[in-house]
């Protein structure tokens, strides 16, 4: 089998959307002759922990886990978040200014040791860098430079065009062109999550940019498979998110857009359940008339539960901001959305994940308004009364689309014809 390390800071226990996408290259590129070692930290710093995602680990992958920094404990914890105004400032100016592009740079002095050893003893044909963070690409680099060994970096949202990306200042921005600019000119391959992504690193660098890959964000079929079931609620009309929201990727259009249609339909039998990362502010709103009972939060979903939580939906909601570069985006639930059957609503602009839920989810789409949100649900209220509602159709072709284990084969593919025999 070729050898393939894949640096990644998602990893389980912790909780992202690039977690699954790791997760599924772990289990199902071995099918295909290629042995996946991990090499990942064994305290990550600042993101959600699910221990459930332990138990998704396959049992024979061998993982490699590095610290980075001293591990914290939680009394630790607590007097940090005690600190200071001014250790809050100095905390900010650092992580803005000084640590480019990202924290996890701060890593590389104890990981690539570790990286060092593992080329040295194991002969890997390829190493596989597994960003946001992008820091992960300059490290797997370092790395690499000895031994000429091919690196490719896996975008699973691009580094200068992500919609989610607040730039601290044009400084900052700059320095980060040029570290982007680095990684694709060294890059034996790129991989990304959608056409219009690698098409951005095409246009982008149309003399430098090396071989591209999509490799849709896709589900797993040992978890998700087509639930033809005519099952439906029948008093009220159950629209479910599931999904992380934070300051660049605020829920606010969707929650103003759910106070018009409250305001103007006060008797409406839709109810919206949310589950995962939400602000404070967007919470209280949600606490608030005329939201008050008719949208709920749970808090954090454990990543096991999800699939059930879907399920007990009619609709299933898909979001994503109007700032530049969410165009260019695909959420890691749509294509779950997708297999489970449900109906699709898509609060996204026209773009990559639009295309995927009107073509392969038979969905509905509106651009993220607050007014035109709230208007798409009178119109599907209406359609969920006179059982008219459309749902996805062709699932042979969301199968091969999305299913992990193609999306996998064709990665397979791809790294096959980028190392050689």
């Amino acid at each position: 089998m070729k050898k393939l390390i894949l640096l990644t800071y998602s990893f389980p226990p912790l909780s992202s959307g690039g977690t699954p996408v790791v997760l599924n290259m772990c289990r199902y590129l071995p099918l295909h002759d290629w042995q996946v070692t991990v090499v990942t930290v064994s305290n990550p710093k600042g993101m959600k922990i699910d221990n459930t995602l332990l138990d998704e680990i396959p049992e024979d992958l061998k993982v490699i886990r590095v610290a980075h920094g001293k591990s914290v404990s939680t009394t630790q914890q607590s007097s940090i978040q005690k600190k200071s105004a001014l250790k809050k400032l100095l905390s900010f100016v650092v992580h803005n200014y000084i640590l480019i592009p990202d924290r996890v740079i701060t890593w590389k002095k104890q990981v690539l040791p570790v990286l060092d050893k593992i080329i040295q003893e194991e002969k890997p044909h390829v190493i596989m860098s597994f960003g946001p963070h992008h820091s992960l690409h300059l490290i797997a680099f370092s790395a690499a430079k000895k031994t000429a060994l091919p690196v490719i970096p896996f975008f699973g949202d691009l580094w200068m065009k992500d919609s989610n990306v607040q730039w601290p200042s044009r400084i900052n921005k700059f320095i980060e062109s040029l570290l982007e600019k680095s990684v694709i000119h060294r890059a034996r391959g790129i991989i990304a999550t959608t056409e219009r992504s690698t098409g951005y690193f095409l246009d982008r660098y149309p003399h430098k940019c090396p071989p591209t890959h999509v490799a849709e964000n896709a589900y797993d079929p040992r978890r998700y498979n087509h639930r033809d079931s005519t099952k439906s609620n029948k008093e009220y009309l159950i629209a479910g998110w599931t999904g992380n929201f934070f300051a660049s990727h605020s829920p606010e259009p969707l929650l103003e857009g759910l106070k018009m249609f409250y305001s103007r339909n006060p008797h409406s039998k839709l109810r919206i359940k949310m589950a995962g990362g939400i602000d404070h502010v967007s919470l209280k709103k949600i606490n608030q008339e005329p939201l008050k009972g008719k949208v709920t939060h749970s808090g954090h979903l454990e990543w096991a539960k999800v699939p059930e939580f879907q399920n007990s939906c009619d609709i299933l909601i898909g979001f994503l901001t109007s700032r530049k570069g969410s165009e260019l985006k695909n959420s890691s639930k749509t294509a779950e959305y997708l297999i489970s059957g449900k109906t699709i609503l898509g609060l996204v602009p026209e773009g990559a994940m639009a295309t995927r839920i009107r073509e392969y989810g038979n969905g509905y789409i509106v651009q993220p308004y607050s007014e035109d949100i709230a208007l798409k649900l009178e119109n599907l209220e209406y359609q969920w009364k006179t059982s008219t509602l459309r749902k996805p159709l062709d699932f042979d072709k969301i199968e091969e689309k999305f299913s992990a284990v193609r999306v996998m084969a064709r990665m397979a593919d791809f790294l096959n014809k980028l190392v050689g025999p």
